[in-house]
């Protein structure tokens, strides 16, 4: 079985914590993965965390990561009013090859989907998202990633996979499962005009640092159609950035990133190995736990009890909306005949009626 390739949870550093760690805290409700206990019991479905170091492909140079530092924050954080069960499993260690560990983790991805079960991963590069990716393949239906990152990862001078290609080995994937792929927080200096073009070329969408940082709700919908999230920790301000994602909107997109009923993975890499990042890492997953604990199943669009229907024509194209009842988002029909709801906001809809298409609506039909 792939999960017995993780490496449990040292009982020195767990012993170390149970004198200093008060009661409600996640450290009292968390299951672990010890030499003693074994692997959690995954048979109900719950949040697990893994950790990685494997960076050897990052384009960056990088920093080994005591995952236990990060470990030692998130413990102490307190539990909420959740239902949900949480699940340390250990961490994965570096194969032989890069590829040994990307297949490793494709493995541990895959058995987890088919378990229902989300996954946080803790370290490791960006590249780890290829593998992540991979594990889809016997899923039904297409992926959404969504990068929270400075740049695109779409760089071309290089054949090899990396912390900044991995997207363009996604792209020319055989398994032809990619739907959309979304950039939040990229910089434009950072970013290159072949970069810029290649996101257009393709009908992605990406939201700049500016627009992000004036109005954090253009992210919601994004997140809420969002399979995979992967959260590039040196696009913080905190990370010896001078302009980069503050700490409490970072906490703002993983909550988003918790609420979607899509979202089975998140990743936070590129980590900075210091007392004040680790704390920021411990909020994030904190912050997307919560989220998660407050997800509404929505997915019946045409029942009249608990979705609205609006029909809007803007310049001779009809355009449905749907308002959820209960949680009042809403959602744009790209395609009925294959099932396929672009999430969106009111404003999009309220656009509409002053016939000013949704750019967002336009590409994903294109991308159909």
């Amino acid at each position: 079985m792939s999960l017995e390739l993780l490496k449990p949870i040292s009982n020195n550093f767990l012993e170390n914590l149970k004198e200093n760690y008060l009661q409600g805290s996640l450290f009292n409700r968390i299951d672990i993965h010890t030499v003693s206990s074994g692997l959690p019991d995954l048979k109900s479905p719950k949040v697990c965390i893994i950790g990685l170091e494997e960076d050897r492909n990052s384009f960056f140079e990088s920093q080994r990561q005591d995952l236990n530092s990060i470990r030692k924050e998130l413990y102490k954080l307190k539990f909420g009013n959740w239902k949900t069960d949480i699940s340390d499993l250990g961490d994965l260690s570096n194969g032989d090859t890069v590829d040994d560990t990307y297949h490793a983790l494709y493995d541990i991805c895959r058995e987890l989907l088919s378990k229902k079960i989300i996954l946080v991963i803790i370290g490791g590069s960006n590249d780890l998202i290829y593998p992540i990716f991979k594990s889809f393949e016997l899923q039904d239906g297409k992926v959404n990633i969504v990068s929270i990152d400075n740049q695109f990862d779409l760089y071309q001078e290089s054949d090899l996979i990396s912390g900044r290609t991995y997207m363009n080995k996604i792209i020319i994937d055989d398994s032809n499962k990619l739907c959309d792929f979304t950039n939040i927080g990229f910089q434009r200096h950072l970013c290159s005009n072949d970069e810029i073009q290649l996101m257009e070329k393709l009908f992605f969408e990406y939201i700049s640092l500016g627009e992000i940082t004036e109005d954090n709700m253009k992210a919601e919908p994004v997140m809420r159609n969002a399979n995979i999230v992967g959260f590039d920790m040196k696009s913080l301000n905190n990370q010896g950035n001078p302009n980069g994602i503050s700490p409490r909107l970072a906490c703002i997109l993983a909550k988003y990133a918790g609420q979607s009923n899509k979202a089975n993975f998140l990743g936070l890499f590129e980590l900075n190995d210091n007392s004040i990042s680790n704390k920021l890492y411990s909020e994030i997953i904190w912050y997307f736990i919560d989220g998660i604990d407050k997800r509404i199943e929505e997915n019946n669009f045409y029942d009249s009890e608990t979705f609205n229907k609006y029909i809007v024509q803007t310049s001779g194209i009809d355009i449905t909306f749907f308002k959820s009842k209960t949680s009042e988002k809403w959602w744009i029909l790209i395609d009925k005949t294959i099932n396929s709801y672009l999430p969106c906001l009111e404003r999009d809809y309220q656009n509409a009626l002053k016939d000013n298409i949704p750019l967002s609506w336009l590409k994903a039909k294109k991308r159909v």
